[in-house]
């Protein structure tokens, strides 16, 4: 049986693993994009374009507490057809915008926001409405920073300003088209001209008056067919399609995922980088291009508008297939243009002004990252495939006889019989339970893949089951069950979006047996976690590899319409089961390939098959930095790329990248050779150990960054324009970036034969090489400097005015770091300041959510011939704010966390930057120190060069704890 299903599968693939961009549609094979693109060419060609929208001035209503606006709409194409606008003001600032056909003979699908949101936002009572002849004005909050919503009556127009400055502007190019219900016509007989006497008959065409703005023919309004596949309509023609301008804003970022720069690059207007819109349609693509505006495995619909005056921002909640058009008609100013197949006008406008505010208002919308567990922040060691229970104990233990640290082993989908998740392959893995359980008992977990394809035999009873509850994606009669062919053979998918489906796969995760005529993974325990792949969904005898566009799902969606969401329900429901499965809950782990707007609040998520070329890691690293600012902070690219075998100093450079990655995972193809590694040889092999244990050390500080993450929306990676929003120099930089508040700035080298790396500093301030200490200057209009780059060293400066907490003793895993003391490294700025965080809980539970955490501020300040060092609770110097949901002005610094690290101690403080020698360093109310200094440059200085650096070992300190060092000069 095996092996037929494995022929099976095999012909339903590609014959060549890489990608055929012939099997995913561009704009002009999409009919409702080409109709789309077609309406703006036609603007652009005509001065005297005008939307045909409109505003009655006459239906305008306003809430009585002044937060919403609502107006009927109509359109000079069809007068009869109504819409209805909605637009109202959140508490933070944020505008909504929603418009949608009303008294329709059909439904649009409005449900995307619902699967995106947190909750139902509040919204703002600080607002005033002014009805004028030509429009209608919002002021919202205080002179100084005000905000103004303009909404035009004809055209319809919505403009946001800030302090009169014109920020964003929807169908401000005219270019807004909902295509309404219809009922499709018959065709007509041809309307016959001439006379009986001339003996001839000539047909004459009917004009249609609304070509200038449709076009002359319907093009693909009822049906569409596209290779072998024919898409049925029966809805008719639904596209949306909006122009979204920045017009004072020179650089846009965003709409992950692609494979592109930070800053987007143009795809129409003169000049144009890309001939093609950037898409959003969830796709399994093997081997993306490196370099491409094709669609990728996921879609987060959120650009930002940045200029060195403001940064702005839209959130579109749409979830069906949608090209984007970016054009720069000048160095600043941004124009897009968003074509979506289907669904609603709902955009969300970000008022900004900052970066942070933008970060904090989106992630106020679809929520923050969720906060992971402490060890999946480790290494993660994964292949296609693990073969064996024997083959997982082997890798084990080569990694501790070669002293690599290392936290979860994967397993890919042969450890299932015939591909049947849930379902351990005996004869391979004979013992699945003793086997994670040899792997715990290092501290570490195992992620198993679960992929959304159930193969469709009586004897699995994941697909019997769900099969009798009636919970499968259906065919466009609504009753069929679908079937498609993926890894198992023939499957089905299981329809998240009914909620009969919820319970039923939460209880597949019990460990425990439950109910006797129920299936649950008896044959796993609390210390495994998943991994769900191919939720795009992924099927190989699918149009453009995925679910035919006419499948109904739960109350009578289309797939068109829900297609990007699918992946982020699956995602959501398995961390729900993850999470669940224990009691009291813990924190899940559970990677997705693909996601949507809001998936960060359920774990992480990879940059899929990519490959091991320069290219691919390069691009890979723009790639993170996109999702980072679009709120999905848990991400990286599989180290070493999952096709091919990359040559050892590409491998070495690829993870230092992981290193600096938030996820950090190396993978490989069935295919490709063993890279483990312990496999290396010298030096390679020793460089990788220095590189991991430079992860395993610097936990603490990814540990804090997430935690910022979770709070308040900031990436944890940062891009340069995140940091210094500013400088204009630095806007199109994603070669560098900040790890989270830390002040650590790397430079990944991602090109063969360096040496030596290029780093721009955007201030006059003094930067400190993290391995060497040699202290380098910035300038007040940035400056470029030339840092050594060699294989053994990733280029790594710690900003002057940081304070590092690190863990530098080597341990085989991250939990048995739990107790370890911390090392303290005082970067001094030119100022001799410097400030840092440390927050810490138990990794593992949500008892952080009940005030058990410690969060801890350490600032250094110099004053005449004195640096005072302090430690001090920055819970407490909080109150009234609040972390992880619970009120600092009640936080008990002496919780059961606190208690129970108490003894955990500082080991080292390490001070950068000292003017002189000192004369003495003392705790205060203590006796001096022991402390050793060597000189050097210091951070006041204006020469470069190693700086002074003070050592003072086992000070005296606990790092839960309050204190204050002192050093004398």
């Amino acid at each position: 049986m095996r092996a037929l299903s494995s022929l099976l599968v095999l012909a339903a693939l590609p014959a060549v693993l890489a990608v055929k961009r012939e099997d995913f549609k561009t704009c002009s094979q999409a009919a409702f994009c080409r109709r789309g693109r077609a309406l703006a060419e036609r603007a652009g060609q005509n001065p005297d374009w005008k939307s045909p929208y409109s505003v009655d001035p006459a239906s305008i209503s306003i809430a009585s507490d002044q937060s919403t606006l609502t107006a009927s709409v109509a359109s000079s194409l069809y007068p009869e057809i109504k819409f209805g606008l909605d637009v109202r003001v959140h508490k933070d600032g944020v505008v909504r915008v929603r418009m949608d056909e009303v008294d329709g003979k059909g439904r649009r699908y409005n449900e995307a926001a619902s699967w995106a949101l947190l909750a139902e936002p509040e919204t703002s009572k600080d607002i005033h409405w002014t009805v004028g002849k030509k429009d209608v004005k919002a002021t919202i909050g205080p002179k100084k920073d005000k905000l103004e919503i303009f909404v035009s009556f004809d055209p319809l127009v919505v403009k946001l300003y800030r302090d009169g400055r014109e920020e964003v502007a929807l169908n401000g190019l005219g270019l807004l088209h909902m295509e309404h219900f219809r009922t499709k016509e018959e065709p007509q007989p041809a309307v016959e001209g001439g006379t009986e006497a001339e003996g001839a008959q000539t047909v004459m065409k009917v004009p249609n008056p609304r070509a200038w703005f449709e076009g002359e023919e319907e093009d693909g309004y009822w049906e569409e067919t596209w290779k072998s596949w024919t898409d049925s309509k029966p809805k008719g023609p639904q596209s949306l399609s909006l122009d979204i301008s920045f017009p004072n804003h020179g650089h846009v970022y965003g709409i992950p995922q692609h494979a592109t720069r930070l800053s987007l690059p143009t795809t129409s207007g003169q000049d144009a980088f890309y001939d093609d819109p950037y898409r959003l349609w969830n796709s399994d693509v093997f081997e993306y291009l490196s370099d491409s505006t094709m669609s990728l495995y996921g879609s987060i619909p959120v650009m930002y508008g940045h200029s060195k005056e403001s940064t702005v921002g839209i959130f579109n909640a749409i979830a069906s297939d949608t090209f984007i058009d970016v054009a720069h008609p000048d160095d600043h100013s941004s124009y897009t243009h968003w074509i979506s197949e289907s669904g609603i006008l709902d955009i969300f406008i970000l008022p900004g002004p900052k970066p942070a505010d933008v970060f904090k208002q989106y992630t106020g919308l679809t929520g923050t990252q969720a906060m992971p567990a402490h060890w999946a922040l480790g290494y993660h060691q994964c292949r296609w495939n693990y073969v064996s229970s024997s083959d997982i104990r082997a890798v084990q233990q080569r990694f501790d006889e070669d002293d690599f640290p290392v936290d979860v082993f994967w397993l890919d989908i042969e450890y299932a019989e015939e591909h049947k998740y849930f379902i351990w392959d005996h004869k391979t893995f004979p013992d699945p339970v003793e086997m994670t359980n040899d792997v715990a008992a290092i501290g570490r977990k195992m992620v198993a893949i679960i992929d959304p394809h159930f193969k469709r035999v009586e004897s699995y009873p994941v697909y019997k089951e769900a099969r009798d509850l009636g919970i499968i994606t259906k065919v466009k009669d609504g009753q069929t069950d679908y079937e498609g062919w993926c890894w198992s053979g023939s499957s089905a998918w299981v329809d998240f979006f009914n909620p009969a489906s919820w319970g039923w796969w939460k209880g597949l995760f019990k460990t425990v047996q439950t109910s006797s005529d129920k299936f649950s993974w008896t044959e796993s325990t609390n210390d495994v976690h998943i991994w769900n792949d191919m939720n795009e969904p992924a099927i190989f005898n699918g149009p453009e590899i995925s679910m035919p566009r006419d499948n109904i799902h739960h109350g009578g969606w289309e797939h068109r319409d829900i297609h990007n969401l699918h992946g982020m329900l699956y995602h959501n429901i398995t961390a729900q089961a993850v999470r669940d499965r224990t009691d009291p809950p813990m924190r899940p782990f559970v990677l997705t390939r693909s996601f949507y707007a809001g998936s960060q609040r359920f774990g992480a998520m990879w940059t899929g098959d990519n490959l091991g070329t320069w290219e691919h890691m390069t691009v890979g690293v723009k790639m993170v930095l996109s999702l980072n600012i679009a709120g999905f902070s848990f991400s990286g690219s599989d180290v070493g790329g999952f096709f091919g075998n990359p040559e050892p100093e590409m491998l070495v450079r690829w993870y230092y990248v992981g290193v600096f990655s938030p996820f950090f995972r190396a993978h490989a193809h069935i295919d490709t050779k063993r890279r483990e590694p312990y496999l290396l040889a010298e030096p390679y092999k020793s460089i990788v150990r220095d590189a991991l244990r430079l992860r395993y050390s610097m936990l603490p500080i990814w540990y804090t960054a997430f935690r910022e993450s979770s709070v308040n929306g900031m990436p944890v990676l940062r891009p340069h324009f995140v940091v210094f929003p500013e400088d204009e120099a630095g806007f199109a930089i994603d070669d560098q970036f900040f790890v989270g508040g830390s002040g650590l700035l790397v430079k990944p080298v991602t090109e063969k034969g360096v040496t030596e790396a290029n780093v721009y500093l955007a201030e006059e301030q003094v930067y400190y090489d993290y391995f060497s200490a040699h202290a380098y200057r910035g300038a007040v209009k940035g400056k470029n400097i030339t840092v050594p780059a060699t294989l053994d060293k990733v280029p790594l400066l710690i900003r002057g005015g940081s304070v590092l907490a690190t863990r530098e003793r080597p341990r085989r895993s991250s939990p048995l770091m739990k107790y370890d003391p911390f090392t303290l490294t005082v970067a001094l700025s030119t100022a001799g300041a410097a400030r840092g965080e440390l927050y810490l809980d138990d990794g593992i539970s949500y008892s952080h959510e009940a005030g058990a955490f410690v969060w801890r501020e350490f600032v250094a300040a110099t004053n005449s011939k004195t640096v005072r060092i302090e430690s001090r609770d920055l819970a407490r110097e909080k109150p009234g704010e609040a972390v992880d949901g619970v009120a600092l002005a009640t936080y008990d610094e002496g919780n059961a966390f606190a208690r129970d690290i108490q003894a955990v101690r500082v080991e080292k403080l390490v001070v950068l930057g000292l003017a002189a020698k000192p004369s003495s360093v003392n705790l205060a109310g203590g006796k001096e120190l022991d402390w050793e200094y060597t000189a050097g440059v210091a951070a006041g200085a204006s020469k470069e060069g190693v700086a002074s650096r003070l050592v003072v070992k086992n000070p005296g300190a606990t790092v839960a704890a309050d204190w204050e060092i002192i050093v004398q000069l």
